[in-house]
């Protein structure tokens, strides 16, 4: 079972949480060329739509290193600064309890 995960908050400029849920989103064809990350979520908040979130899970904490080296975030972290308020929040993780993938 996975048990490594990270989660990236990211606060965009008022009326830009579309925009920047957008350039996040695409990065996805770099995350499905990697074998070491089954599961990548970019939500959006309800609540804030100003905010939005990356959820990762990964196979091993070796898996999550290359991951962000890799090109999704290089492609996210030169696209995406320019319309945030605030530096993105890096929280590696590890999974307590889940269900599902």
């Amino acid at each position: 079972m996975t048990t490594v995960a990270g989660v990236i908050s990211f606060k965009a400029q008022s009326g830009r949480g579309e925009d920047v849920a957008r350039l996040i989103a695409a990065a996805l064809p770099h995350v499905e060329a990697e074998t070491g990350t089954p599961l990548w979520l970019v939500l959006r908040s309800n609540t804030d739509p100003d905010t939005v979130f990356l959820v990762d899970l990964f196979s091993s904490e070796a898996s999550r290193n290359a991951h962000m080296t890799g090109e999704a975030a290089k492609q996210i972290f030169a696209t995406v600064p320019p319309l945030l308020v605030e530096e993105p929040v890096i929280h590696p993780a590890d999974i307590f309890a889940r269900k599902g993938a």
